[in-house]
């Protein structure tokens, strides 16, 4: 993981107003939101692992995907996530346990990130910025 600064950090949004935006340019509301959090991923890339531009934010009122929530930025980062190239040693072969073994644990949950994506997600955060600033 690779912090970045960032004018967007502190800055404070209706959530609505930011995921119109966001989605419009290929972000993606990340899996592991709650109520209070979440993140609004970028992806830069998904050769020899997956390659994100991560930005976070917290819930100040109301709760994620509410028309009324309001949320502060928190600071962006660039994330790698490597999975096994293999077939898993352990996997299981039955439908029951395929339900629930559906997903590979990566083998670096926090790789190294190539540098050309690094460049690449500080271009893409300064359109952010930019997009950001608008509102």
């Amino acid at each position: 993981m690779l912090e970045l600064d960032s004018t967007v950090e502190n800055k404070v949004f209706f959530y609505r107003e930011v995921k119109r935006i966001l989605e419009k340019e290929g972000y993606a509301l990340g899996g592991a939101w709650e109520y209070d959090h979440g993140y609004f991923d970028y992806k830069l890339a998904n050769d020899e692992g997956y390659h994100f531009l991560r930005v976070p934010f917290h819930s100040l009122k109301g709760e994620i995907e509410n028309d009324n929530a309001v949320i502060q930025m928190d600071k962006p980062y660039i994330l790698t996530h490597r999975y096994q190239d293999d077939v898993d040693a352990y996997a299981e072969s039955s439908v029951i346990q395929a339900s629930f073994n559906q997903f590979q644990t990566p083998v670096e949950k926090d790789a190294d990130i190539p540098t050309p994506y690094i460049e690449k997600g500080k271009i893409v955060l300064q359109n952010l910025e930019v997009l950001l600033e608008q509102l």
